[in-house]
């Protein structure tokens, strides 16, 4: 009788990586990479396996291809929102600052004076601004209007505190229609 063959380990852990797309690029190269060993191993009679060093190979393109095509995807919409951050991280420091003139002129009309000076006071009782990083926003250009949410946090000297703003664009400019600390 012939001896039982063995099942390649290169093949199991080709399929194994390639069905764990957890971690980005890592498990995607591993599958890859042990997969062609696999392949390569299973030339052998003895050795079995070449079903799952192929199906982990495969599955390592698909995970890096995944992952390329999201990675992607997140670099397009954070360049897209980039003038919309950068102007959210203004008006913030502008608040913060109790630069209250300065906040009218960017806010639409439903924003008053009264409004922006009573979040920049409950600001500054929170101390310096840090930092401020926008994590979440929706955004709409159709027809060209423009209007969107953007979220984030702000670090303060007396801790992180986290804000919400609708922007709109108003004679071409942006503007925050509605503002909160959450």
């Amino acid at each position: 009788m012939p001896p039982a063959g063995r099942t390649s380990a290169a093949a199991i852990t080709s399929l194994v990586c390639g069905l764990i797309m957890c971690v980005p690029f890592v498990t995607g190269l591993v599958a890859i990479i042990t997969g062609f060993v696999g392949i390569s191993s299973t030339s052998n009679p003895a050795v079995k396996g070449r079903g799952m060093a192929v199906a982990g190979l495969i599955l390592g393109f698909l995970s890096i291809a995944g992952w390329g095509l999201f990675g992607g995807g997140m670099l397009v919409l954070m360049q897209g929102s980039k003038p919309q951050r950068i102007f959210a991280k203004q008006y913030l420091a502008d608040l913060s600052a109790g630069n209250i003139d300065q906040c009218v002129q960017h806010s639409s009309s439903r924003l008053t004076k009264d409004q922006l000076q009573a979040f920049a006071k409950q600001a500054q009782g929170w101390g310096t601004l840090n930092d401020t990083t926008v994590v979440a926003f929706s955004l709409n250009n159709n027809s060209g209007t423009f209007n969107g949410v953007v979220s984030g946090a702000c670090k303060f000297s007396g801790g992180p505190h986290t804000f919400s703003m609708a922007l709109i664009k108003d004679s071409g400019a942006l503007k925050v229609d509605t503002f909160q600390w959450q």
